[in-house]
This record gives structure tokens, C-alpha cells and sequence, in this order.
């Protein structure tokens, strides 16, 4: 994983923007996913960047989100949309869609691998929590370990649907955003060579993706 150490965002907003463009550009299909928290304002300062380019080969979903029903306060799609975050014109999928949270799951796993067989160029942005979870990965949860391409389980916070290390290990590129010093011992692990545990650590599954890149305020 390769460290981009920055103050603010403009370099991952340039990096991941630029990286879109390129492969759009390119003729490629692509696959754009985008998380909750933090990362939201980055993911909508990129699309921003977006508004002149051809976007009908682009796709954007989530990497996870807060069980409920659709817009309710917690959810993350909304709180994208509220952020300026609005794909009305860009194929998207919104994974809360009023069904039981089972149901919900299922048909995200299946609308994933669906989409990983159809777009070309698969890329996630991703945060990174103080626990160790990316996306909704929480440790020693049962979406650390499922076989399938999403997963749901009840969190101590709130009832998740995620995709899963599965999923994570068939993106072309991951974009990992992560500040805060509480967030440090993590990073430390993600970009050292020891081998982590997963079921503790879920965001070790994003060094599995084709090629990652982490821009944080964290310095070696």
C-alpha cells in the first residue's frame, strides 16, 4: 500500500478524480464505489470534478450502509445526497430499497457480483475506523468472513449491510482515506509487513485489491 501523507484533501480529490477521468476518458466502464463518515466530503468534491465528463460508462454504489428504511437519518446514501452528493444523471444503485435487511443484503451481493462481471475498471474509496473496519466490516463480525459479496449483521451502532473482504479482493484499485491520530495504530499495521489478523483488523482486506493507495495525515 502505498502512503500519500497530505494535510488536507486536495491530493486525494485530485488523485481519485483524475484516475475516473482516465479511465472514462479511456472508453472504459467503470465501477465507482463510495463510503459513509468521513470520506463522504471527499467523494463529493470528486464528483464535482465529474460535471463536464462523459459519465454514461460510470456506475456508483456503496461500499456499505446503516440498515433502515430508505432516507432514513442515519443512512448513508442520504447524507451523501445532503452533501451535494446527487447521481440523478450517473447509473447508480442505492442499497436500501424497503425490503427486510436479509433481503437487503442478498440483493446487494447479487447487484455486486453482477456489476464486478459488467464494468471494467472496479475502484472503491474507502475510510478507515480507530477499530480497525473498513466500510461496514466490523471486527470479529460475520462479514469478515462470508462468502458472499455482502453481508449483514447487527452492530453495537447501528444493523449494517456491507460488502464484504470478498468483494474488496476483486477491486482493480482502492483510494483510502484516513486522518485523525487515533486512526495511526491502524495505519501503522496496513503499511507495515506484519501479517495482521483479519477477524481483528478488517481493514487489512484492503491490501488484497489490485492496487491501494492510502492519503492521510500519518507519517512514517
Amino acid at each position: 500500500m502505498k502512503l500519500v501523507t497530505e494535510q488536507n484533501d486536495t491530493q486525494i480529490v485530485d488523485y481519485l478524480a483524475s484516475t475516473l477521468v482516465s479511465h472514462l476518458e479511456a472508453d472504459e466502464s467503470v465501477l465507482w464505489l463510495v463510503p459513509g463518515g468521513s470520506a463522504m466530503k471527499v467523494a463529493t468534491q470528486v464528483l464535482e470534478r465529474l460535471e463536464d465528463v462523459d459519465t454514461s460508462r460510470l456506475c456508483v454504489t456503496l461500499t456499505d450502509e446503516r440498515y433502515g428504511r430508505p432516507g432514513h437519518p442515519d443512512e448513508n446514501w442520504s447524507q451523501l445526497e445532503q452533501m451535494g452528493f446527487v447521481v440523478n444523471s450517473i447509473n447508480a444503485y442505492r442499497v436500501l430499497r424497503g425490503e427486510d435487511i436479509e433481503t437487503t443484503a442478498q440483493d446487494f451481493s447479487d447487484k455486486l457480483a453482477q456489476l464486478f462481471a459488467t464494468y471494467e475498471y472496479k475502484i472503491g474509496l474507502f475510510g478507515v475506523g480507530a477499530d480497525g473496519h473498513t466500510a461496514g466490516i466490523k471486527p470479529h463480525t460475520e462479514a469478515v468472513t462470508s462468502d458472499d459479496y455482502a453481508s449483514q449483521f447487527e452492530g453495537e451502532d447501528f444493523a449494517r449491510v456491507t460488502m464484504t473482504p470478498k468483494a474488496i479482493a476483486e477491486l482493480d484499485e482502492v483510494v483510502v482515506y484516513a486522518h485523525g491520530a487515533d486512526k495511526y495504530p491502524v495505519l501503522a499495521d496496513l503499511l507495515g509487513d506484519e501479517e495482521v489478523d483479519l477477524a481483528r483488523q478488517p481493514a487489512q482486506a484492503l491490501k488484497s485489491a489490485g492496487y491501494a493507495t492510502l492519503f492521510s495525515d500519518y507519517t512514517r
